[in-house]
């Protein structure tokens, strides 16, 4: 498989993964408040508590490992990238020093 395509599926599935992350976190965070009565307050949002809780986790740990893939497909970018932004901070402060 052309490694583009990779790379466009797995930005879409970190995409969906966050949509997903983010909404049982909203939902913990302002539905389903940790605390004495964090167990009784039922099923809202098709889901419990604990079942959002469960999606939460699962969820973090699909982001880290598709964050993981995302940074190995693009890693000869991110090394590119890096050294020109080196060589250009050197030409910038060797320019300085001629200046001078």
């Amino acid at each position: 498989m052309d490694k583009n395509k990779v790379k466009l599926y797995v930005d879409i599935l970190m995409f969906l993964d966050f949509l997903i992350l983010a909404t049982s976190g909203f939902i913990l965070k302002l539905i389903y408040i940790a605390g004495e009565r964090s167990g009784k307050a039922g099923v809202i949002f098709l889901f419990d508590r604990f079942a959002w809780l469960k999606i939460h986790n699962i969820t973090s740990i699909i982001i880290i490992l598709l964050i993981l893939i995302h940074l190995y497909l693009n890693w000869n970018w991110i090394k590119c990238m890096l050294s020109n932004l080196i060589n250009k901070n050197k030409n910038k402060e060797l320019e300085n020093e001629q200046k001078k």
